[in-house]
């Protein structure tokens, strides 16, 4: 064989050798399909969906970010499968609306969905349940003595706040008792403060949380019974195109039970971080009845 063409061959072979798997990977790269998941959840509601408010320095405008306690969740979601997460929330707005497309097929997944509730029709539930939120009685402490029982306090005052997300079945309930609606945590603490109501009905994360913002919490008791308790599931829309992946990838993410110690783990480090950053503040409302 002429020598010159043998080399010329050699080194053509050896170009083929190294470069054929570099193509290879940049076309699986260019091909790879990611697809786009939208997530949404509560607004205004912590620690099941919330939006917080921060600055990259003090020059830079207001930015928003979404949280929720299945922050987690979503992570090892993303992380564990070729997907795209795509957050659909606004700080001007009710999280109905994002409901209307999590029904429709427009929302892919709703983090915080109550068992048999009417909102909630188009959203297959994924089993088991990571987190439950139970529904409990806050007093002031010298109250919480003089209530016995639950039939008690059907003869007593007591308000919730229209923010409180609740199952139907909770909610039937609610109509048992003489509450009043109140719009804000402030108002309805403060309207226990002042003796307008003997009780609140909260959520107790919701509960705990709100008062800790208000610097109370320690200055109330909380009802260690729990009055009605509802487990909380992630929600996968019945008409998303990817409803039986996301469902089986989930579904095997909440059957570990050192997955729900996260989550349960995640929700303590929340509430400690908003006691430390409300150490020593107390809301103005409540000043005078201090003294």
């Amino acid at each position: 064989m002429n020598k010159p063409f043998f080399i010329l061959c050699c080194s053509f072979l050896c170009f083929l050798c190294f470069e054929a798997p570099a193509q290879m990977k940049n076309v699986t790269n260019q091909t790879k399909n990611t697809e786009t998941i939208f997530v949404t959840g509560y607004m205004n509601y912590p620690p099941f969906g919330y939006i917080e408010e921060y600055r990259r320095d003090k020059l830079d405008k207001t930015r928003y970010a979404y949280h929720s306690i299945f922050d987690g969740v979503m992570d090892e979601l993303k992380q564990n499968s070729n997907l795209k997460l795509t957050y659909l929330y606004s700080p001007d707005a009710s999280e109905d609306q994002f409901l209307e497309d999590i029904n429709s097929g427009k929302t892919d997944i709703f983090l915080g969905v109550y068992y048999d509730t009417q909102k909630f029709q188009r959203t297959e539930l994924v089993y088991p349940s990571l987190i439950n939120n139970p529904v409990i009685v806050i007093t002031l402490p010298e109250m919480a003595e003089k209530i016995g029982n639950l039939a008690e306090l059907k003869q007593l005052k007591g308000a919730i706040c229209t923010q409180e997300r609740l199952s139907d079945y909770v909610s039937k309930q609610l109509k048992d008792y003489s509450l009043e609606y109140v719009d804000t945590p402030l108002e309805m603490f403060q309207k226990l403060y002042t003796g307008e109501v003997d009780y609140v009905f909260a959520t107790q994360y919701f509960g705990i949380i709100e008062a800790a913002k208000l610097g109370i919490r320690k200055q109330l008791s909380f009802s260690k019974q729990i009055i009605w308790n509802m487990p909380v599931f992630i929600g996968v829309s019945q008409l998303s195109k990817s409803r039986k992946f996301l469902v089986q990838k989930l579904s095997s993410y909440s059957e570990n039970p050192l997955n729900r110690q996260k989550i349960e783990k995640r929700l303590q480090d929340l509430i400690y971080d908003i006691e430390l950053k409300n150490q020593g503040l107390i809301s103005p409302v409540f000043v005078k009845k201090e003294n």
